[in-house]
């Protein structure tokens, strides 16, 4: 437990019991700095902040802090898009290549715009090895999109486009309106409505910018991810020739435990959990710094500084370089034949946190880079709840935004690896994951941020935090209404307090 913390802004008394959620996630050490908000039919109901903006604990999270939200970025693209369907200018039914000529190539002919929203193009991520800049370069990641064939039939099944889901959406609406997605949304959405969220951050708000902590990786996944990497390489006649006469020894090391050893003998190489004796090479790095896993596994070394001062290498010289090429070898032989997930696995942006990133927050990455905090985040929703009106101002027809609402597919995610019921660009209620009223859709984003629009009771809520969170698969399985422990905490605790379970 940590000491007491001071919880400011607006609580109704009847929403105490979520107030208390709340501090018990910063009193159980879950949280750095953190803000919860709550409309209904419009109005704030709960407005709530607390904690710190800084990892060190030295700066005080105020009321216009804001900081990356990651994927909940994902709905207010969904609304920019879905208003151009209801303005006429995109049709769900119509073939993307009809507003994007050049996407119409490589097996995406016949990819719908409904496809791009659901998660259903087969476009989950870049084929093509990139550096991070890339992500910066909007015209350079569009025209690798619409030049890329499908990683499946499109329309036949999901896989979360992490990254690639706003370029897509966002090359279409920017087709249509001639506007970037950020700039549509600032113009059309957040300045008529005050909303304090941004897609493509101004200069003049990153003092008020909390940087994401990352949080300690769930390193069970290791072993998951690894053995099915190097199944994909023991059956590449490539890495059969290249390994045929090679008997190395590597441990990589997190720490503690944590340690992981490849052995290549015999022709096949083998990864386990624990120790060995006598490794050839020793990579060492924290948990903090997992990403630099990824790295072993590209031959994309962009950041030869970040690597040199969170990476150790022992070993001779002569035997790091070889194991250093034999991965990126079995990288690009795992990613050319192995599933979406080891695709996605093997498609990192990047090595390390980028949220406190000038070129980060300034580039429009409509799919994960928005900035904000649960106030602007529970004023989109507010906007969805409340079927496409705010403040007396419509913003899409009742009509056109109940579309979100019909399901698009049903079946288990090919990156997420596991079911998923998508609306069109929102997550609908399932056994797993219900809601109270089923008129309801929701997203959030890595690490922990939520967003959640209740279309009959007219509910929406926002969580935002600094602090990252990486999960066991057993605690996640737990949760109910929201994937993160703490979010769903809070939401649970809205709900009781609305009787409505």
């Amino acid at each position: 437990m940590t000491g007491k913390v001071e919880i400011k802004g607006l609580c109704e008394p009847r929403f105490e019991a979520v107030k208390d959620a709340f501090t018990q996630n910063f009193e159980e050490g879950m949280e750095v700095g953190a803000t919860f908000a709550v409309t209904i039919d419009g109005k704030y109901v709960i407005d709530i902040w607390g904690g710190y903006k800084d990892k060190e604990k030295t700066q005080p999270w105020e009321k216009d802090t804001i900081c990356n939200v990651y994927s909940t970025t994902k709905v207010p693209t969904v609304l920019c898009t879905m208003m151009c369907v209801d303005r006429g200018l995109l049709d769900l039914d119509e073939k993307v290549m009809k507003y994007w000529p050049e996407f119409g190539q490589n097996g995406k002919e016949n990819v719908l715009v409904r496809h791009l929203l659901s998660h259903t193009s087969g476009l989950a991520g870049i084929e093509e090895e990139i550096p991070s800049s890339t992500y910066y370069d909007w015209n350079k990641a569009t025209s690798l999109l619409a030049a890329q064939k499908p990683w499946w039939e499109p329309g036949t099944k999901c896989g979360y486009h992490a990254i690639t889901h706003g370029y897509l959406l966002g090359e279409v609406v920017r087709r249509v309106t001639g506007k970037t997605l950020g700039t549509f949304f600032k113009e059309e959405i957040a300045n008529p409505l005050n909303i304090d969220f941004h897609i493509g951050l101004a200069e003049k708000h990153t003092p008020r910018v909390s940087k994401l902590i990352p949080g300690i990786p769930n390193m069970a996944l290791i072993p998951l991810l690894m053995d099915a990497i190097f199944k994909r390489a023991n059956d590449s006649e490539i890495i059969k020739r290249e390994i045929k006469n090679l008997e190395k020894k590597v441990i990589l090391d997190y720490g503690d435990d944590d340690q992981f050893a490849i052995t290549i003998s015999n022709g096949k190489i083998q990864f386990t959990v624990g120790k060995i004796d006598n490794p050839d090479c020793k990579f060492t790095t924290t948990k903090d710094r997992l990403g630099v896993m990824n790295w072993l596994f590209t031959s994309i070394n962009e950041e030869p500084d970040y690597i040199a001062e969170n990476l150790k290498m022992e070993g001779k010289p002569e035997d790091i370089d070889q194991i250093k090429k034999l991965f990126e070898l079995v990288a690009k032989e795992a990613k050319r034949s192995g599933s979406v997930g080891i695709k996605m696995a093997l498609t990192p942006m990047g090595i390390r946190n980028r949220s406190g990133d000038r070129e980060w927050q300034a580039a429009e990455i409509p799919a994960g880079n928005g900035h904000g905090n649960a106030r602007s985040v529970a004023r989109i929703a507010a906007i969805i709840a409340c079927e496409g009106e705010l403040d007396g101002k419509r913003i899409i027809s009742k009509e056109t935004l109940e579309k979100i609402l019909e399901e698009q597919i049903h079946d288990r995610d090919l990156v997420m690896a596991y079911p998923i019921r998508w609306g069109l660009g929102v997550g609908l209620p399932t056994k797993v994951r219900p809601r109270p009223n089923l008129r309801t859709c929701f997203w959030g984003g890595a690490g922990g941020s939520a967003i959640s629009m209740d279309l009959d009771d007219h509910i929406g809520l926002g969580y935002v935090m600094n602090q990252m969170r990486n999960q066991t698969m057993q605690e996640t399985a737990a949760n109910m209404y929201h994937s993160d422990t703490r979010g769903n905490r809070l939401i649970t605790a809205l709900y009781e307090s609305l009787g409505l379970i």
